[in-house]
């Protein structure tokens, strides 16, 4: 039987990033990957120190890590048309991202409607046929659903009284991290998620102490929501080819960051 191996997103990446081998699996996929590890600490740590500051430094964070997400998700995320999907992503995103400047999001599902429509109209302008449509269909959704999430906390940025939701939701995916490091420990693997949840958990209810507005039922079910998404959120594009370049881990540490957003908003909203 001839094993076809899948295409990756860096030609470097094929003479192979600490444990990982081609095609990827659950077995061979034991190793930390510091570029995925190190993404989501600088960025996390970005957002907490810009979101609270100020409005306007956290909606520049993130509207510039909208478009770094913008340029290498689409190679994680499936798509046969990478550049082009890039290019729609990031000025829908950008769009998107804008309406953070009213609290209201009025212009947030224009921004999200656009950025279907764009990529529908790509795919019908492909030269090449439509090999992959589905897939890079999916991507280009799935893409705009996390710029609109990360968009969230831009808007949380507007008020005082919500920077501390902010700041136990980072703080939440930071301590996710802690999934990532121990994935070497081969029988503790199966059981990451319970101690992704845990640490989060305690992470939220040592942060709480020092943030106002955050009651102790907040913490708790932000921290376990946020902690548990952004480590979901890395673990289910693991094994993804795009992986095995740097352009694929850069795009599942800073979208396992943005992706929290909504979780922070909708704990707001209930509030």
């Amino acid at each position: 039987m001839t094993t076809v191996t899948p295409p990756i997103d860096d030609a470097s990446a094929a003479r192979g990033q600490g444990s990982l081998r081609l095609p990827l699996s659950p077995v061979t996929d034991g190793g930390v990957r510091p570029l995925v590890v190190g993404s989501v600490a600088v960025v996390a740590v970005a957002l907490l120190l810009t979101v609270p500051a100020s409005f306007a430094a956290g909606f520049t964070a993130v509207a510039v890590l909208m478009l770094v997400f913008a340029a290498t998700w689409p190679a994680l995320g499936g798509s046969r048309t990478p550049e082009a999907a890039a290019v729609v992503l990031a000025v829908s995103g950008a769009g998107i991202v804008a309406a953070a400047l009213s609290q209201d999001l009025v212009w947030g599902a224009g921004g999200v409607a656009l950025g279907i429509v764009l990529a529908f109209l790509q795919q019908v302008l492909r030269p090449d046929g439509r090999e992959g449509l589905v897939l890079s269909l999916l991507a280009a959704c799935a893409g705009l659903s996390v710029v609109a999430s990360g968009a969230l906390l831009a808007v949380l940025g507007h008020r005082v009284e919500t920077h501390g939701i902010v700041i136990v939701t980072l703080a939440a995916v930071l301590a996710s991290l802690i999934g990532d490091l121990l994935l070497p420990v081969a029988w503790l693997r199966p059981f990451l998620g319970l101690v992704v949840l845990a640490v989060a958990i305690v992470s939220a209810l040592l942060i709480r102490s020092h943030v106002d507005g955050v009651s102790l039922a907040q913490a708790i079910g932000i921290a376990a929501a946020a902690g548990t998404l952004s480590f979901s959120f890395r673990r289910v594009l693991a094994l993804e080819p795009a992986m095995l370049g740097p352009r694929g881990q850069l795009a599942a540490g800073v979208g396992s960051v943005l992706v929290v957003g909504a979780i922070a908003y909708l704990f707001d909203l209930l509030a």
